[in-house]
Formats: structure tokens, sequence, C-alpha cells
């Protein structure tokens, strides 16, 4: 298995137009809609069928997620080819890695390694200056609070001109507290789920959720926002 003659291992990930566009999401919620409780008993059965390492089980498995995958990265490092090399390098890691898989969502462990990886990547930037240092996690920033509550972020996705402010918002958070807001209000992983894919613990989890939130949302405020009644 993970053989240099694997269709896994020559078969370079791109990502496509709808992927693509699935980033952008334009016009509406710009993420997955969750695959329905009858698939599920089939994705079981492809990753039994992929741990016992038939390779077409496995790329089937990667035809579910890849696409949701790449839009999870491109909102961590910007779309493009970056972003796909990180995808592609997952997608290698998990057949390499797939006959040890103990877990039950494929789909979960997928976005665990691809998000480490992008979160690597960030770090990496930074080390060579070509972002600005991050906060420190436990730096007291003072919050400006909106007239009214703050905003969902898919309850934004047909405002484009808040989706991007959120989005530079989001770019100014250490990429830890970003990839958990996106894991949890984009991906609509739960707590636990995040906890596992990001190594952290739970209350660490929902710090830094609430954190990158509140980075938004004071973004939103700064930019004039009232709330829904504003």
């Amino acid at each position: 298995m993970g053989s240099s003659s694997s269709p896994i291992t020559t078969t370079r990930f791109r990502c496509s137009s709808a992927t693509r566009q699935l980033y952008r999401g334009k016009g509406g919620k710009d993420f997955e809609t969750p695959k329905a409780e009858g698939s599920r008993r089939a994705s079981d059965d492809r990753i039994e069928r992929a741990r016992r390492g038939d390779a077409r089980a496995f790329e089937a498995l990667l035809a579910e997620h890849a696409d949701g995958v790449y839009a999870h990265v491109a909102r961590i490092l910007g779309p493009g080819g970056e972003a796909e090399d990180v995808v592609q390098d997952a997608c290698v890691s998990a057949w390499r890695s797939i006959s040890s898989f103990q877990g039950t969502s494929f789909r979960a462990w997928l976005f665990r390694i691809a998000t480490n990886r992008a979160i690597d990547i960030v770090r990496a930037r930074r080390r060579r200056g070509e972002l600005p240092l991050e906060p420190a996690q436990d730096e007291v920033v003072t919050w400006a609070e909106p007239v009214a509550g703050g905003p969902d972020l898919d309850d934004l996705a047909a405002d484009r001109e808040a989706v991007r402010v959120v989005e530079e918002a989001l770019g100014g958070i250490p990429a830890e507290q970003r990839a958990a807001v996106l894991l949890r209000d984009v991906e609509g992983f739960d707590y636990e789920e995040i906890a596992r894919i990001t190594g952290a613990e739970v209350g660490t989890v929902k710090s830094r959720i609430h954190r990158g939130r509140l980075a938004a949302r004071n973004a939103l405020v700064a930019r004039g926002w009232r709330g829904p009644a504003g």
C-alpha cells in the first residue's frame, strides 16, 4: 500500500471549477450540504475496503470529501496552488495511513491532516516575515459590542461585503483560532470533533472559537455594522 505506483500517489489533485465556486460561495451558504444518513453505510463500507488496500474505494472517499477539504484550506491559506498542494499531500498521507485508521469519520480525519498542514504553512509564512506576527494567545483585547447580538457566519453569506470583512478579520487572528471558527461555523463540526481534529482540549477549542467570533464581530462593528435591526 502507498507504493509509488499507487493511483493515489501518482494522480495530482486539482480543484475543479466547482471547487473554486465552493470556496467563493456565490449566492447562499458556501459550505457543503451534509450527506444523507443513508449514504453513511456506503461510506463505512468504502472505509473498510480502503483499509484492506482497495484504492478505488479510497478514491471514492476522496470524491466525497476532497472539494470540501480544499474549500476549508483555501479559507485558511487563500485559493490556488498552495491550497491544492496541501490537499494533495493530505490525500497521499491519508492513503499511506488508511490501514491503521481507527476512527469512524473519514471526513474529520482528512480535515485534521489538512488543517494541521495549513496551520504549519501559516506559521512558516509568519516566521519568514511574509505575514505579521500573531498576537499572543493570552493577549487581553477589548472588544466593541454591537447594538444587537452578533451574526452567525453563515447568516452573512448573502452579504458579500460583510463576508469580505469577516474573512479579513479571520486572517488577522492566530491560525488556530481561525481554523477552529471555520471548522465550527462553516464546516459544522461539533466541539469534540474539533478538539480531535486540532489536538486541543475542548475548553481550548471553545475559547478559540469565542475569540475568533469576537474578532469577526469587532471588525464588522468597526465598519459600521449594528446588528440585524441596525
